[in-house]
């Protein structure tokens, strides 16, 4: 499923969001919450209440703990952090992959001499664990600038973390395209002034995605291919 676009995005920088764009990491969130919660002795959460949960780039834990606890709340998320922090880097060593044909793409952007980069709400300390696909594709020394949490003073869908990485990279904006899966991507590309491209793989679909006016909407990172000129 593609947007409709006039022409082909002409750009020097393709920017991507990292869960649900460059990596399929859905399914492992929803196993290493619902094993903290089970060590926790709670109900398990629905897949749709975790991608509830973490639509707007915060996790909202009202969307997966019960109604009623015999825990405070707070001591309960406290917990729920400590044990994720413990089984997190190997699980999603184990089992996080690539969204399929990416890796190629992102050669493909590279040969041509533009720049590439990543913003994601990820924190720096957890980074490894998330591109440890990206590292076994060979892939992770293509990107020019990696931006995290720990790098702007505000996360999507404030501006600053694109804005961050456009001066890193030492470019105009307005020649930056961002490439996410979230509506909260989208706002935060068109607030930085960049252009803006939604994919299907990840927490929104189209509707959602649309709220935010992308500039294409695409099934993938594979569908780059048809709406940025790489002919330049």
């Amino acid at each position: 499923m593609i947007s409709p676009i006039n022409d082909r995005l002409t750009v020097d920088a393709v920017i991507f969001d990292l869960d649900g764009t460059l990596i399929d990491s859905m399914d492992v969130y929803c196993k290493i919450l619902n094993l903290t919660l089970e060590r926790l002795g709670l109900p398990p959460a629905s897949r749709k209440d975790i991608m509830n949960a973490i639509r707007d780039g915060d996790f909202d834990w009202d969307c997966v703990l019960p109604k009623e606890m015999t825990v405070p709340k707070e001591e309960l998320i406290r917990n729920a952090r400590t044990i994720i922090r413990e089984i997190y880097p190997r699980t999603f060593q184990k089992e996080v992959k690539m969204i399929e044909g990416a890796d190629d793409v992102l050669r493909e952007i590279a040969a041509v001499g533009m720049k590439v980069g990543i913003v994601t709400s990820t924190p720096r300390f957890l980074l490894e664990d998330k591109l440890y696909p990206l590292r076994g594709s060979g892939i992770k020394n293509l990107f020019d600038v990696i931006i995290t949490t720990d790098d702007a003073a505000n996360k999507k869908p404030a501006a600053d973390p694109l804005i961050v990485c456009g001066k890193r990279l030492g470019m105009d904006r307005d020649r930056m395209v961002y490439v996410g899966d979230t509506r909260t991507d989208i706002k935060a590309a068109h607030t930085a002034g960049m252009k803006a491209i939604g994919v299907l793989t990840g927490i929104d679909d189209y509707e959602g995605l649309m709220t935010e006016s992308p500039d294409a909407i695409i099934d993938s990172v594979v569908g780059l291919r048809r709406v940025i000129n790489f002919d330049f």
